[in-house]
């Protein structure tokens, strides 16, 4: 039944889009063959970050050479780097497919060095204020926020993240000419972030971010009215996005901001939409670019439509995050290596981070 419904979820996308789709294998390839082979790389930071620098939270660029884009894409243990800090923590975590394991190896020949990119790092988190949110392309480690905080304080930190990423792995495979972001870090109002659909340059389409809550204001009419304003207004700037894209922002008391731009794809997750639903709306108007009169606003109102998070599978597992709020990151480090020097000294075996 399931695949049934994935089958007829294909079609009606396929049909959406006009044309024939039938070399196309998913619903992202029939989106990615009607929105051409260039959408992926204006959607990167490094292609829209400079022309938007006034309505987006600071950031400084980090080119990364091979060799760390290649520790990057190593599969298997992921030996942390050696840093003038220290590495940041020891764990495993589950991944869909694949283990993870961070390794603060206490042998410094075993583990790759970066001091480059480490002094690179260290400097751009100053540049943006002490404390930075990072990303590569297009993907933030959004999968390892279990090691604790996405917050990074040192270059140690954004490698912790980085490794124990399976988003940041992808991003890592995918791009050509790989980009650390390092941006400054900002608390925001989690009930004010919004997912935006552009089609042919038009909004036509916005939810609420976090689809695993109820936000009781945005069941004030009034106050929908206000974030379908705001969210008309930003949109209807002179802004130089793709011509197809999805865009999160964030709406604060004074401003809008411009957080991401993602590829209009299916691995974008369209969260209180189906993609079918998205492109749906989509309308080939001629000339300028139409003003975002009217879209589809959709918000969570009630606890029987709340959704699970798609990156609920990617928590650490209870006995790890109990540690982890016990004593935080040294905690789970320091116990992790009483493990294995118990497991060694043991007759008994055992069977072998957002």
């Amino acid at each position: 039944m399931a695949a049934l419904e994935a089958s007829s979820e294909e079609d009606a996308v396929a049909a959406q889009l006009g044309g024939d789709q039938t070399d196309a294998c998913s619903i992202e390839d029939a989106v990615a063959a009607q929105l051409g082979g260039d959408q992926k790389d204006a959607c990167s930071i490094a292609a829209w970050y400079d022309a938007h620098k006034n309505v987006t939270f600071k950031t400084i660029l980090v080119p990364l050479p091979a060799p760390f884009v290649e520790w990057l894409r190593s599969d298997g243990p992921c030996v942390l780097p050696r840093t003038k800090r220290g590495a940041r923590v020891t764990a495993r975590t589950h991944n869909r497919e694949d283990d993870c394991e961070l390794s603060d190896s206490d042998d410094d020949g075993a583990a790759p060095h970066f001091p480059a990119i480490e002094a690179a790092i260290d400097e751009a988190i100053a540049a943006v204020g002490g404390a930075a949110f990072v990303k590569l392309n297009w993907s933030a480690p959004k999968d390892a926020a279990w090691l604790g905080s996405l917050e990074c304080a040192t270059a140690g930190d954004a490698f912790a993240l980085l490794a124990a990423s399976s988003l940041v792995k992808d991003d890592a495979a995918r791009a050509l000419n790989v980009v650390l972001a390092v941006r400054r870090f900002v608390s925001v109002e989690p009930s004010r972030e919004f997912r935006c659909f552009l089609l042919d340059g038009r909004l036509v389409a916005a939810c609420q971010r976090r689809v695993d809550t109820v936000f009781r204001d945005l069941s004030d009419e009034s106050t929908l009215n206000e974030m379908r304003a705001r969210l008309r207004a930003f949109f209807d700037r002179a802004l130089s996005l793709p011509t197809h894209c999805v865009v999160d922002v964030v709406i604060e008391r004074r401003s809008t901001y411009l957080v991401d731009v993602n590829v209009a794809a299916q691995r974008t997750d369209p969260l209180l939409f189906e993609w079918g639903d998205v492109l749906a709306l989509r309308r080939n108007v001629a000339g300028p670019r139409p003003p975002s009169e009217t879209f589809e606003l959709r918000v969570v109102e009630a606890s029987d439509a709340v959704r699970a998070s798609a990156l609920s599978s990617f928590r650490a597992p209870l006995d790890v995050a109990a540690i982890a709020d016990a004593g935080g990151l040294d905690e789970l480090v320091r116990r992790s290596r009483l493990d294995d020097s118990s497991a060694s000294s043991s007759a008994s075996s055992y069977g072998g981070v957002d």
